[in-house]
């Protein structure tokens, strides 16, 4: 079975480029030098959802129909690039760590007012077999009806218990799933200068055996029973649509 790993994030660029090196499992995957801005764009619902019918009816006019979905769309604002990569199996196995090093400032006499900065906005692991939409919505259709997206009926105080697949952004607190922007653990959408480095732990999916999956930073920590239920994100197949990787694959699972 083959992965694929992505990433996307915002970079303002200063002065001079950053670096920003992949690993997984220890082995490095890219070493990318970032020489401008990546910047955010906007799409509007209907871009997004091109050729996905199936999320047309929950994004506009709006699945909930007390709010204006559509003037509300919260996946509007993308990166306009998005890093991929094909790992094999055998490579993905203990974690996926980041490095950026970024240290290009004006910094002078205790003054700093320009500097170049990163902000990852999403990164996820998942086998070219879901990148399938069909495959995707009905991975845990069995396995754990209540949590596929597909028919809405998830409440989100569920959804905020459970580990999410293919991209779970949050850190473990307390042996609790916590999502916090002012915690340096965190690593999403979080506007960062400097050099950092964060590192997220590829575990066994609980509900399919053999599966690897990214876990929270601190996974090891988390109580038991908040690894029981997984939340399927039903985000991620824009973002697979939207940069031409849904239905391009071909792989048994």
């Amino acid at each position: 079975m083959k992965y694929v790993l992505g990433l996307s994030f915002e970079f303002k660029y200063y002065k001079n480029p950053a670096n920003i090196k992949i690993f997984s499992n220890n082995q490095l995957i890219d070493d990318i030098d970032l020489t401008e801005d990546i910047k955010l764009k906007t799409i509007t619902p209907d871009e997004l959802c091109k050729n996905l019918p199936e999320y047309n009816k929950w994004y506009w006019p709006g699945w909930d129909t007390s709010i204006d979905s559509y003037n509300s769309f919260q996946y509007k604002k993308i990166p306009e690039k998005m890093f991929v990569y094909t790992l094999d199996e055998t490579s993905v196995q203990n974690s996926i760590k980041i490095e950026v090093t970024n240290d290009n400032t004006n910094y002078s006499n205790s003054f700093m007012t320009k500097w170049s900065s990163i902000t990852f906005r999403h990164i996820f692991l998942i086998p070219t077999y879901y990148l399938n939409l069909k495959n995707y919505a009905l991975l845990f259709q069995k396995e754990n009806p209540v949590i596929t997206n597909f028919d809405r009926q998830s409440p989100i105080d569920k959804v905020n218990n459970n580990l999410i697949w293919p991209d779970e952004t949050r850190f473990v607190k307390n042996g609790q799933l916590v999502n916090e922007n002012s915690n340096k653990t965190h690593w999403c959408n979080w506007e960062k200068g400097g050099s950092f480095s964060f590192e997220l732990p590829i575990i066994e999916c609980i509900l399919k055996k053999g599966l690897k999956m990214l876990g929270p930073i601190n996974y090891e920590q988390l109580l038991e029973k908040e690894k029981r239920r997984l939340h399927l994100n039903d985000s991620c197949p824009l973002y697979f649509n939207h940069f031409n990787l849904i239905n391009t694959q071909n792989e048994t699972a």
